[in-house]
């Protein structure tokens, strides 16, 4: 009985496999930050307790421990390939991380037309000075280890563990819902949190779908990473909450919070659900006309067996 619940196919549940990589990643951040903190505390003395991580660096450290931790754990513990996280260079990487960053900052110029229709953005000027680009460079840094600090836990190494679990859309209704959570601390999150929480999960919808019908994490990492870039310092809107300083478009926005978003950006306004419904149609139509049909397919069986009842693959959509 205790074999039924805890084993299955001779490794340890998928269930059980999420919960020890959770685990295992928060003890990850936990130690690199320790060691962080003994480098300042070197390098700065006494001061280097009154010294706050720059932001990069916490990415940065949280990117090394949720990537390393889904590696290893899918190597010793799933004994499933790496390549089935999603991150491999066997495919069209480069253009399916372009193809997905331009869907991103599509929707995102998408939100922004659409609230210029409305009367809820207005534009005062375009600032191209070398402080702007010099912002914007160092947010694409900070953006593009962000998002795959997020894509590879939730739509890496926790979707692929559900999804061989329960099935493809039960894993990717939980893997968004945690997604949406994950800004739970944001500021200004408790504004608007139903609809900030429905659209953000929405929006890992998208980029399970991605996943689904691109066969990797390449499209949604960089939807995701163009996504916070245009909202943020090309926009100047706030992303999720923060405030990325002096954008490329210097704009105020008024109107309801509940159409603009209020102070935590867009993402809580109710013009996104309907771009990212647009977008998740956009991407299914490049996946109908046979955009992604001959990239190499590197998901294990449970993601590519059709007459399986829980598993949903690219194949048996058509």
């Amino acid at each position: 009985m205790l074999q039924r619940l805890f084993v299955k196919d001779g490794r340890l549940r998928p269930v059980f496999r999420v919960l020890a990589y959770i685990l295992a990643a928060v003890a990850a951040q936990a130690v690199l930050a320790i060691f962080v903190a003994i480098g300042y505390r070197i390098a700065y003395g006494p001061d280097a307790a009154f010294m706050r991580t720059p932001v990069w660096l916490d990415e940065l450290i949280s990117a090394i421990a949720v990537v390393g931790v889904a590696i290893l754990l899918r190597i010793y513990l799933d004994r499933r390939s790496v390549a089935s996280l999603g991150i491999t260079f066997r495919t069209r990487w480069l253009w399916l991380f372009a193809l997905g960053a331009a869907i991103g900052a599509g929707m995102q110029l998408l939100i922004f037309a659409f609230g210029l229709l409305l009367g809820a953005n207005h534009v005062l000027a375009l600032s191209m000075t070398w402080s702007v680009l010099r912002n914007l460079a160092a947010w694409c840094a900070i953006f593009v280890i962000a998002a795959l600090a997020e894509e590879m836990p939730l739509r890496g190494y926790i979707l692929q563990n559900l999804w061989e679990e329960f099935g493809f859309w039960p894993a990717a209704i939980v893997t968004s819902v945690m997604f949406a959570l994950l800004h739970f601390k944001n500021p200004y999150f408790g504004d608007l949190p139903w609809a900030t929480t429905i659209n953000i999960a929405v929006d890992g919808i998208w980029a399970c779908c991605a996943i689904l019908w691109t066969r990797s994490l390449w499209l949604a990492w960089g939807g995701h990473f163009a996504w916070n870039v245009f909202e943020g310092p090309v926009l100047g809107t706030p992303v999720s909450g923060i405030h990325t300083g002096p954008g490329i478009v210097m704009q105020y926005v008024s109107g309801p919070p509940l159409l603009t978003g209020g102070k935590f950006g867009p993402e809580a306004g109710l013009l996104v659900p309907v771009v990212e419904i647009a977008g998740i149609a956009a991407l299914y139509g490049m996946y109908r006309l046979g955009w992604f049909a001959q990239l190499p397919d590197a998901r294990e069986a449970y993601a590519r067996a059709p007459d399986s009842p829980h598993a949903v693959s690219a194949t048996n959509l058509t």
